[in-house]
Parts: C-alpha cells; structure tokens; sequence
C-alpha cells in the first residue's frame, strides 16, 4: 500500500501553493499561498530524514539512534523569518487597499499606471488596455 509520507505531502503542499501564486489574482490570496509554500518547505526537511525510532540527542543516550537536531533548528529559524515576512506582507497589503481601494494585481497595476507612479517604458500600450479592460468586465 502506498504510504503518503511528510516529503510527499510537502511537496503537494508546496505545489498547491504555487498553483495558488500563478492562478490568483488577489494579492491577499498570493500572500497566503507564499505561507503555505513556506510551511511546505519546512514540513519537507523536518520530515526528510526523520526514523519513528529516532530519539532526541540528550546526555546520557547512545549515539546510534538519534535524531540530527540541526535541520530542526534551521527549520524553527525559518518558521520564525517565514511568520516575520508574512506580517509584513499583510501591512504592505493593508496599506495598498488603502491607496487603491482593491486588491487584484492587474487593477493596481492599471491604476498605478494611471497614476504616472510606473515609468513610460513600463506602461501598457493601448492594446494591452483593451484586453485588460476585457479581463476586468468578465
């Protein structure tokens, strides 16, 4: 039978999370599904060489049968830097609904374009406007 290990859901995780970068057009959503690829990535290398009879390295123990507690470390230091950055994320989102009063990235992006915030080599052309104001009617 297969056995759906850590690795394996980390890497469904992480996917679905990229899936969820490239599909959504909501910047809120974008930045949920960076967490979620960031909580994937640490669920891939907590459980990447881990042994159910692997015991903690403590004094007093054999050196055989225990855990390595670097990659465990590394990870409760991403997990720290990943929870720092998503905070910030959701200010800088809080703080752009404000400005623009919507959250997709095409209607910032057109507005700050509006606004002569984007250089001219960085505008859309007229044909790009049509087909975004298309997009934007469905």
């Amino acid at each position: 039978m297969f056995e759906l290990s850590g690795e394996i859901v980390g890497l469904i995780l992480f996917f679905i999370g990229l899936l969820g970068v490239i599909i959504r057009r909501n910047i809120m959503m974008t930045v949920l599904a960076v967490g979620i690829m960031n909580i994937a990535v640490v669920l891939f290398f907590v459980t990447l060489n881990a042994a159910p009879n692997y015991v903690p390295p403590m004094v007093g123990t054999e050196i055989v049968g225990t855990a390595d507690p670097v990659p465990q470390a590394l990870m409760i230091t991403s997990v720290v830097i990943g929870v720092s950055v998503q905070a910030v994320l959701l200010v800088l989102v809080m703080n752009l609904f404000r400005q623009y009063g919507t959250l997709d990235w095409y209607e910032v992006q057109r507005l700050r374009a509006v606004e002569g915030e984007i250089p001219p080599t960085q505008k859309e052309s007229p044909e790009q406007n049509q087909r975004l104001s298309i997009m934007l009617n469905r």
